[in-house]
């Protein structure tokens, strides 16, 4: 599973860099909002959208993807880029529950 660990840290880096052809395929994604300083998603959705993003990801189940989620260093690498991953809608289940990437304002 160590290609999907480097897919999956590459990709929230490059959403926390706002990296525009990353942000573009997020918008167009009915199942996120994207607005001023933040991206909600929850992970069935994130799991969803990047099965059709990534092979690698559509060779894994989602208890897998969960799983690697939690493992990865994801919350390191986004703050390295000046942004932050919150629990906006806590559910009492991870799969519920609603996420934000939150850009900081730089000043």
């Amino acid at each position: 599973m160590q290609a999907a660990d480097q897919k999956l840290i590459h990709f929230f880096e490059q959403v926390a860099q706002k990296d525009q052809a990353q942000l573009k395929k997020i918008k167009q994604e009915q199942s996120f909002c994207v607005e001023k300083g933040c991206w909600h998603f929850t992970l069935p959705d994130l799991y969803s959208f990047l099965k059709y993003q990534d092979v690698v990801f559509s060779c894994i189940d989602y208890k897998q993807f969960r799983k690697l989620i939690f493992n990865c260093p994801v919350n390191q690498i986004v703050k390295s880029c000046g942004a932050e991953i919150t629990i906006v809608n806590k559910m009492g289940k991870v799969d519920k529950s609603s996420y934000a990437l939150v850009w900081q304002v730089m000043g």
